[in-house]
């Protein structure tokens, strides 16, 4: 199993780049049989149903990516998955947070800040909302991506605000901080 998860997740890895996070059907065959040269078109089509039935690939209305709570591993030059690997592994043992595909960003539900009174949890959604944005506008990742980006964030750091996850990736993105301070500073 461990080696094939390797296989799989180098091979997630390879197709998923940061900027090709949200893929169609199409697309990653391409990939798999045109660009990578991996696969034929009909073996592609089928190694990508298979991941998705395993649960290795998540589908949903606005397109396919990889099991967030997968960590995907880098594959060494030359490397080349092989189908019989791919269509021999197992379903992912990995639960899948059902907050991290929310198609809605204004239903955070991962998000629960400690505190009784509503206005501060307002305060604390307007302003979330408004890191998003500014972390999409200025990094070209859609509001998507930096929700899921954050999400992951927070499931790999443990007890963190999700502003705080928000603010990380920005400074990965290399933003400007004092721009991010001053619209947490605001509220």
């Amino acid at each position: 199993m461990e080696d094939l998860s390797s296989e799989v997740s180098k091979l997630l890895f390879s197709t998923f780049s940061d900027d090709n996070s949200l893929l169609n059907k199409e697309k990653i065959i391409h990939l798999w049989s045109l660009d990578f040269q991996w696969f034929n078109p009909e073996n592609s089509d089928l190694a990508l149903s298979y991941l998705i039935k395993k649960k290795w690939l998540l589908n949903t209305d606005d397109g396919i990516f990889p099991n967030p709570n997968l960590d995907l591993i880098h594959p060494s030059l030359g490397w080349k998955p092989l189908l019989n690997n791919i269509l021999n592994i197992p379903e992912c043992d990995v639960n899948v947070d059902k907050s991290l595909i929310n198609k809605d960003i204004n239903l955070i539900t991962n998000y629960a800040p400690i505190v009784l009174n509503s206005d501060v949890e307002e305060i604390h959604e307007d302003m979330i909302k408004k890191l998003i944005n500014f972390v999409s506008i200025n990094s070209g990742l859609s509001k998507r991506e930096v929700v899921r980006r954050s999400q992951r964030k927070r499931l790999a750091l443990g007890p963190i605000t999700l502003w705080m996850c928000v603010a990380l990736l920005a400074r990965e993105q290399g933003l400007k901080m004092k721009e991010i301070v001053y619209i947490i500073e605001q509220e």
